[in-house]
C-alpha cells in the first residue's frame, strides 16, 4: 500500500518547485532522486518517475522491481484560461549507460502486482484531474540495470535523454 502512495505522489506533483527535504531518510532521498521534473516552458512540463526497489517498503514488490524497470511519464501543459492539457506520451526508449537498449515487456506479460499498482495510480490520477490526466506507464526487462549496483539508466523521450546514476540513494553500502 505504501508503494502505491509513493507512486501516486510522483504522479500528482504539480507544483512548479518543491521544497528540499529536512533530515531526509535514505528512502526519502531515493524517492526524490528517482523523480525528474522538467519544466520545458511553452512545451509544458514532463514528470518522469522510476519506480525502483529502494523506494518501496514491500519485500515482495522489491523483488519484482529488481527484475523490471518501471517508468511513469506525465507530460502536461498550461492552456488558455489556466486549465491543463495532457499529452499522449509516445516514443519512449530505455537504455543502460553502455547504450544497450532495454526490452519493453508486452502488456499481457506484466506481473499482476505491477498491473494493479499502475491501474490504481491511473484511477487516482483520473479522479484528481476530473478524468483528463494521462500517465504513461511502461515496464522493461531490467537487463543490466540494477538500482543498487553501479551503472546508469537512460530514458529517452521527446528529444531528451533523462538519466539516473546508480546505485541510487537508499541502497545498502557494500
Amino acid at each position: 500500500m505504501r508503494a502505491s502512495a509513493i507512486a501516486l505522489a510522483w504522479l500528482v506533483m504539480a507544483a512548479p518547485a518543491t521544497a528540499r527535504l529536512w533530515k531526509p531518510t535514505p528512502d526519502q532521498l531515493a524517492a526524490d532522486y528517482v523523480t525528474i521534473i522538467h519544466n520545458k516552458g511553452a512545451e509544458g512540463r514532463v514528470m518522469l518517475g522510476w519506480m525502483a526497489s529502494p523506494v518501496v517498503p514491500s519485500p515482495t514488490l522489491k523483488q519484482v522491481l529488481d527484475r523490471y524497470v518501471v517508468i511513469s511519464i506525465v507530460h502536461s501543459r498550461q492552456v488558455a484560461g489556466g486549465s491543463v492539457s495532457w499529452d499522449r506520451v509516445q516514443g519512449v526508449q530505455l537504455s543502460g549507460g553502455d547504450g544497450e537498449a532495454l526490452k519493453e515487456i508486452a502488456s499481457d506479460a506484466v506481473p499482476p502486482t505491477l498491473v494493479g499498482l499502475m491501474a490504481a495510480s491511473d484511477a487516482t490520477m483520473k479522479q484528481n484531474t476530473q478524468g483528463k490526466g494521462m500517465v504513461y506507464w511502461s515496464v522493461w526487462d531490467a537487463g543490466s540495470i540494477a538500482a543498487c549496483q553501479r551503472g546508469k539508466l537512460v530514458v529517452s523521450y521527446d528529444g531528451e535523454a533523462y538519466s539516473f546514476d546508480t546505485p541510487l540513494p537508499g541502497c545498502a553500502k557494500p
